[in-house]
């Protein structure tokens, strides 16, 4: 069995939002530890290390784009949101100091 670096992840978004067209919101990967010579251990880590940061990378990607989708259904709920207007703010300001 060749060593390797397992992540797997299952996401929850609102129902509403729109999947991303190449990602599924559960996902298992692999990495595989290159340079898995038993003798020296420092080529070890450097595999390791590789396939660590291959798994951020990628990871950092698909999370992204998760990240996105989830935000633009938000953005589109904060713009219905009615903001106060200056004259609503000094209004409250006027009866405080009374």
């Amino acid at each position: 069995m060749t060593p390797a670096v397992s992540i797997t992840y299952e996401l929850n978004p609102p129902s509403d939002t729109p999947a991303p067209e190449y990602l599924n919101t559960k996902k298992t990967h692999e990495f595989p530890v290159a340079n898995t010579d038993a003798s020296s251990q420092k080529a070890y880590y450097e595999g390791l290390r590789a396939a660590v940061l291959q798994a951020k990378s990628t990871l950092g990607e698909e999370l992204t784009a998760w990240r996105d989708a989830v935000g633009r259904r938000e953005d589109s709920k904060e713009a219905k949101i009615p903001k106060k207007s200056e004259e609503d703010e000094d209004d409250d300001e006027e009866a405080e100091e009374e």
